[in-house]
């Protein structure tokens, strides 16, 4: 029983531990795979939400809406954090 519960808490250990070098790694958002589309034309994103806090003090649902913005801004819009704003 004590050596289950030992192996049982290092995976746990373990698994923090890498899941939180995953998570410092990502540090900025790479809008460089979307493209400007043309007037008129809008992206379709994914409903998936994971917020991004822009420069503008908006808070978009994942990085597809945050690029799609940026593009539309030719690049004006800028990171600011991942979260709500």
């Amino acid at each position: 029983m004590r050596a289950t519960t030992f192996i049982l808490l290092l995976a746990l250990g373990l698994a923090t531990i890498f899941n939180a070098e995953c998570v410092k790694q990502r540090k900025q958002v790479d809008c460089s795979n979307y493209k400007k589309l043309p007037p008129g034309e809008e992206r379709s994103c994914p409903e998936i939400y994971e917020p991004i806090c822009g420069s503008d003090g908006k808070t978009y649902s994942n990085e597809c809406f945050f690029c799609s913005e940026v593009k539309k801004t030719d690049d004006k819009l800028k990171f600011a954090h991942f979260g709500k704003c």
